[in-house]
Formats: structure tokens, sequence, C-alpha cells
């Protein structure tokens, strides 16, 4: 069997900056994941120009590009019911960071942004099962940290 030199070539990278100004060197497969900046590639494909030294992310910071390209690696090896396995990864993953509700708000937002259906989709029915066990509305303001109107 016969190797293309595309086969024997090294992974390409893309340099990704948050809003925070970190310079985050990613795959390009996860890259071309994400639907802005997908959407920024094929435009300096399609105008053969590479005049963006590193793409701009204004709406994620570097603590969720970080945890996202975590999140990449880990459902890369996914097979069989990758539904579950996809919101236990995430409940893992958010453990080891000892993230709270705000920081999975944020990681909702960004993946949004990104375009990541997967891990929106995964952190949006994580935060509506934490919703629903929830037993009062005050419950559900204790745990997101939101005022109650004490009239």
């Amino acid at each position: 069997m016969s190797t293309t030199s595309s086969q024997l070539e090294e992974p390409k990278y893309i340099e990704l900056r948050t809003n925070d100004g970190v310079i985050h060197t990613v795959n390009t497969r996860l890259a071309l994941q994400m639907g802005p900046i997908r959407d920024l590639i094929m435009l300096e494909k399609e105008k053969k120009v590479n005049a963006i030294d590193a793409i701009p992310l204004a709406r994620v910071d570097a603590k969720n590009m970080r945890f996202i390209i975590k999140w990449s690696a880990a459902i890369q090896r996914l097979r069989g019911n990758v539904e579950l396995k996809r919101k236990t990864i995430l409940k893992q993953l958010l453990s080891e960071e000892d993230a709270d509700y705000g920081f999975l708000l944020q990681l909702i937002l960004a993946s949004n942004y990104l375009q990541l259906e997967n891990l929106l989709k995964a952190s949006t029915n994580l935060l509506a099962d934490s919703i629903e066990a929830c037993e009062s509305v005050q419950e559900i303001c204790k745990r997101f940290n939101v005022p109650t109107d004490s009239l």
C-alpha cells in the first residue's frame, strides 16, 4: 500500500486569540469544527490569502478555550452511546476544573458562539438537569447565585 505525501504531512495548526489576549495553537481539524473559524478559513482559501496570524475570538476567554480543547480531545475517541458518554465526559471535565455554574453558563455561551453543537447540547442538557433537580425557585436562585426579590 503506497503512502501519499498528504498522509506524511505533520498536522496543521492554527492560532486562536481569546478575548483576554491568550493565544492558543490548535489542530486545524478542531478549528474547522468551529463555525466562525471555519468560515474565515474558507474565505481565506477562496481569496488565496493568509492575512491573519491569530484568529480573534471576541466571545471566548482563555479558560473556556482550554476547556473546549480538552473536551474535543476527550470526545474524539467516543464510540457507542455517544450522547450519554458526552454528558459523562462533560461532568468529569467540569469536576476536574472545579467549575461552578457560572463557568457552565460561560461555556454554553462560548459553545454557541463557536457553533460547537455537541458541546452546546451536552452543556445545556447538564444545566437543564441541574435546574430539574431543584425543588423550588429559591433553590434555583441559590444554586445559580441569582438574587431573590424580598417583597
